[in-house]
């Protein structure tokens, strides 16, 4: 692939090959009381964060292994980047490693399905039935995508990420009912849309993330902007069919498909 400056993909950024044993514990990924493995698999997925990010737009579609954050929890770092010459604060979150049709930005990831080597990943959109997902008062199930709106605030809990073509860190597969499910610590911008611009104050916003989640993973209407009126589109532009197996047809949130544990999405 061509690789140009402006990407992710050319992040010099350099990944430990090693993914730490300790499972985590929650989905939070920093601050206290949170595991050892969780803390230094957020701090590898901020290192192949750029200090600076040109982004375009260059919509593709393809069938691949992604990290599917669209239900995630993000929490908030000290680390910021600045994208297309604004500022953002990056969080991280742990991701379900899904595969399926996934929709992605190749201006920002380039071509290739991972980062820096086998053990990243890219974060990306797309909607398998069930994945993995956490919340504070279920801890990790397999569910379906459940979308929900809220308006974008300062407050708690109101804040909104942008998940969509960022870079991951492999990390510990997560144990839910006697399967494993592979997981990726993944970074990325706090108050930012999908298209790279600011997310507004006052705008309502869909997630599939949990009422608990401390930043959810999501995106506002885009009435305007290079994203404009492709919001129904982004959000199940696989409607007609599925893939089965383990990744299954997708959207931006939601949609039709399969899921599965760490073997199936080998």
């Amino acid at each position: 692939m061509n690789h140009r400056r402006s990407r992710l993909a050319t992040s010099s950024a350099v990944l430990g090959l090693a993914a730490f044993l300790v499972a985590p514990v929650a989905q939070a990924s920093s601050g206290p009381g949170v595991s050892p493995a969780a803390n230094s698999a957020s701090a590898r997925a901020l290192k192949l964060m750029p200090a600076k990010i040109k982004a375009g737009l260059d919509i593709r579609i393809s069938y691949r292994r992604y990290a599917l954050c669209a239900a995630s929890d993000i929490t908030p770092s000290k680390k910021t980047t600045y994208i297309n010459g604004k500022k953002y604060k990056l969080g991280t979150g742990l991701c379900p490693i899904v595969k399926g049709l996934t929709v992605y930005n190749e201006s920002l990831q380039g071509e290739s399905p991972t980062v820096k080597g086998a053990s990243t990943i890219w974060s990306s959109f797309g909607n398998p039935a069930t994945y993995a997902q956490y919340s504070t008062g279920t801890g990790w199930t397999v569910a379906a995508a459940t979308p929900r709106t809220q308006v974008v605030g300062a407050a708690p809990n109101t804040g909104m990420a942008n998940f969509w073509g960022f870079p991951c860190a492999v990390t510990t597969p997560v144990t839910i009912g006697g399967v494993k499910y592979p997981m990726a610590m993944c970074a990325g911008p706090l108050m930012e849309n999908p298209d790279n611009r600011p997310a507004p104050y006052g705008a309502t916003m869909v997630t599939n993330a949990a009422t608990s989640a401390t930043v959810p993973v999501g995106t506002t209407t885009l009435t305007n902007g290079p994203l404009a009126g492709m919001g129904s589109w982004l959000l199940n532009p696989f409607a007609s069919g599925g893939n089965g197996g383990n990744g299954g047809a997708g959207g931006l949130l939601g949609g039709n498909g399969g899921n599965g544990g760490a073997g199936g999405a080998g």
